[in-house]
């Protein structure tokens, strides 16, 4: 009994100290009309539930006060991928044309630009082991 107790609060231990870092994103170039607009940002763990908005990691929304700006949030070691755009028009959505590509501005980590479709996790997946920064291009 005593050592299943030990083992149960070593494993608490454990998952509760896990390494974490900074994760840091560096957006450039923000053209003068989205100053005053909001960036969302999603940031996924889980390579199956990439870009399905109902299983996000990590959501963020940042106000843009600038032409660049960063965003920093503490993580835990392992491989994400994130997506972000820019909502010109306020409705807390990213709008779509008829073929649904991006009318908004949009960004994804590796500053991955898809062609004919979504990226998937591996086009965007990057991996935490220590302090990382990234710099993004808005499409």
């Amino acid at each position: 009994m005593k050592t299943l107790l030990l083992l149960i609060l070593s494993c608490f231990f454990v998952l509760t100290n896990a390494t974490k870092h900074e994760l840091t994103i560096q957006v450039f170039n923000i053209q003068d009309k989205y100053v005053g607009k909001k960036m969302y940002l999603a940031i996924w763990k889980d390579q199956t539930n990439f870009l399905k908005e109902d299983k996000i990691d990590v959501s963020e929304i940042i106000p843009i006060n600038s032409k660049s700006f960063n965003y920093t949030k503490s993580i835990t070691e392992g491989t994400y991928a994130y997506s972000m755009y820019v909502d010109l028009n306020g409705n807390g959505k990213l709008d779509k044309n008829i073929f649904g590509a991006p009318k908004e501005p949009y960004g994804f980590s590796n500053n991955f630009k898809p062609k004919f479709s979504a990226p998937d996790f591996l086009d965007c997946s990057f991996t935490i082991k220590q302090n990382t920064k990234h710099t993004i291009t808005l499409n």
